[in-house]
């Protein structure tokens, strides 16, 4: 392995597949020594990586759901008839 470490996984997805590369190399238990301890540290990195990204969903998440940041997908059409209605009492159903 070289010395230089590869760069960081741009997303979740990427992180999570070179983890479990890593690991399976890892596993194989054929790695000297100091390239075992290289591979845990880039591991180590890759697992804050995604630990960011998930901690980063969740807070999007919580932000929707408290609704202080509308979702940043979706449409704004009243006539969307894909988006569930906002219903305040369950028993005012507009029919």
């Amino acid at each position: 392995m070289p010395n230089t470490p590869p760069e960081s996984p741009a997303g979740f997805e990427a992180a999570m597949d070179a983890l479990e590369q890593l690991v399976a190399r890892m596993e194989a238990g054929e790695l000297p020594l100091e390239e075992s301890l290289q591979e845990y540290q880039r591991g180590m990195e890759l697992v804050r990586t995604c630990q960011d990204s998930l901690d980063e969903a969740q807070r999007r998440i919580e932000s929707v759901i408290e609704g202080t940041e509308p979702p940043s997908s979706g449409s704004t059409d009243p006539n969307d008839s894909t988006k569930a209605p906002d219903i305040a009492d369950p028993d005012d159903i507009p029919f």
